[in-house]
């Protein structure tokens, strides 16, 4: 088993064009995350070694884009978890018995290394298909698309869990943009319901003002009739009636406070209206950038090939 510290040979010739590539991609435009949002790298699988001691083990190494070294082992420990009998180690990582349906139907073995790149936000990986702990296994085409396929695999996967991300900010942005709605459908429902106070308030100190220029037409009359007869009588309904017109009058006032303060609930209601009006608006339009980049990551995973 190899157990040695590994370590990584310089990167060689072959990788200038994906790192030019991949310069030329950080100028793309990206999310607030740094996730780019175009896929425009090459999976290249570019001839390599491990070191371990004296014995040099050749190897195949890719490049997995926006993810550390951890995640990537994370893949290919989950990977390998179905595949193999057992993993074990740590630098490098060795896979026991690995049923490889691509490489035949006799299992192998396998040391994977993986180092981030963060200049370059990328992890390298780097595999080995070993027959003894000091010496590889007879190079084959099969080996090198098996790599290759890795690089597809785990390149989406990465990209996977940056659709995930924006599909639970699009979830979350939907039920804002729901309570909100429900929160001015809530809004215009007591307004309206205050505008329907006011209007009653308004027609019942309508009829208690009617009755008030009743009784002041009576009392008119009154006056008059008690300024002729002098009689007690006269002068009992008189004063009755200026005791209702004064009870209308207060009624009247206290009408026009309610009204008042009805009104002023309209208000309130009136003013709120267009600060929840523009907060949906905000929503609307954070969602609609939200679904934009997810069609992009989309798009994205779909072009790693």
């Amino acid at each position: 088993m190899i157990n040695a510290s590994l370590r990584y040979h310089s990167i060689t010739l072959s990788l200038a064009l994906p790192l030019l590539l991949l310069s030329t991609a950080m100028a793309q435009e990206k999310t607030k995350e740094g996730y780019t949002k175009t896929w425009d790298r090459p999976i290249t699988v570019v001839p390599d070694s491990m070191l371990n001691g004296t014995h040099k083990l050749p190897a195949y190494t890719i490049a997995v884009h926006e993810a550390d070294a951890g995640e990537v082992i994370d893949l290919w420990k989950a990977d390998m978890k179905a595949l193999s009998r057992e993993v074990t180690g740590s630098k490098p990582l060795r896979a026991n018995g690995v049923v490889l349906t691509e490489l035949g139907t006799a299992p192998v073995n396998l040391a994977v290394m993986a180092v981030t790149e963060k200049k370059s936000d990328l992890s390298r990986l780097t595999v080995a298909f070993l027959a003894t702990d000091s010496t590889a296994m007879p190079a084959a085409p099969e080996q090198e698309a098996y790599v290759r396929s890795l690089a597809v695999k785990y390149n989406k996967a990465i990209v996977q869990k940056q659709i995930d991300a924006y599909q639970k900010m699009l979830d979350r942005s939907s039920e804002k943009l729901a309570d909100a709605q429900g929160d001015e459908a809530k809004l215009k429902q007591r307004m309206s319901k205050a505008n329907n106070e006011v209007a009653k308030l308004k027609a019942k100190r309508g009829k208690v003002m009617a009755d008030n220029a009743r009784v002041q037409g009576d009392i008119s009359g009154l006056e008059k009739k008690f300024a002729l007869t002098n009689d007690p009588k006269d002068l009992q309904r008189l004063t009755k009636a200026r005791q209702k017109l004064a009870k209308g009058e207060s009624k009247v006032a206290k009408l026009m406070q309610s009204e008042a303060k009805a009104q002023d609930t309209v208000n309130k209601y009136q003013d709120k209206l267009p600060k929840a009006s523009s907060e949906q608006q905000d929503i609307t339009l954070n969602k609609e950038e939200i679904t934009n980049t997810l069609n992009a990551l989309k798009r994205k995973q779909d072009n790693i090939r």
